[in-house]
């Protein structure tokens, strides 16, 4: 099992020292993936704290079935952020002539070292992920990577609306199969 899985379920038995390393040894990640989504340290900051008091207060719930711990930890702090972001009202600026990460890291940069060290969840997924059209690929990418609408890739891509989320509905629903 998992390190991390391991003392999220302590944590679930209210183990303070586990929830402890558990921080120590996740908040990091969690910290990068909250200034990726709202592009402000101090926000994020915030964010991360409060992902972590869910964190704690809903380990309890965690079981290894639903999948890695850092992945449902990650899933819990990027809801926090985007719910930060709509309550705000404001998103991550997108401009046109910045231009930002895609796909293409995951699928050809990956050396055999780096395979080694993924997930056999991440794995399966990047491998699914490959049987995706490049455009349902690259809008699912955004839309989860960086909390981007629909309304906003459907502008990005230059696609209509419906377009851009039956993409999206179709390869959800493909990965959904493909991973099953």
């Amino acid at each position: 099992m998992d390190a991390l899985n391991e003392l999220l379920l302590r944590c679930g038995r209210q183990d303070g020292v586990a929830f402890k390393q558990l921080y120590q040894q996740s908040s990091p990640k969690l910290y990068a993936l909250c200034c990726r989504l709202v592009r402000d340290e101090a926000l994020a900051e915030d964010i991360l704290q409060e992902g972590f008091l869910k964190i704690w207060h809903s380990a309890a719930t965690y079981s290894t079935d639903k999948g890695q711990a850092f992945i449902w930890m990650a899933t819990i702090v990027r809801n926090q952020a985007l719910d930060r972001l709509r309550m705000a009202k404001s998103r991550p600026e997108i401009h046109p002539e910045v231009e930002y990460e895609s796909l293409e890291f995951a699928s050809q940069a990956i050396t055999p070292d780096l395979l080694t060290q993924l997930s056999s969840d991440t794995q399966q997924l990047l491998e699914c992920m490959e049987q995706l059209k490049p455009e349902q690929r690259e809008c699912i990418f955004q839309a989860f990577y960086y909390g981007c609408t629909h309304e906003e890739l459907a502008a990005s891509q230059q696609r209509p609306l419906g377009t851009v989320k039956a993409w999206i509905r179709r390869g959800l629903e493909q990965l959904r199969n493909c991973l099953a």
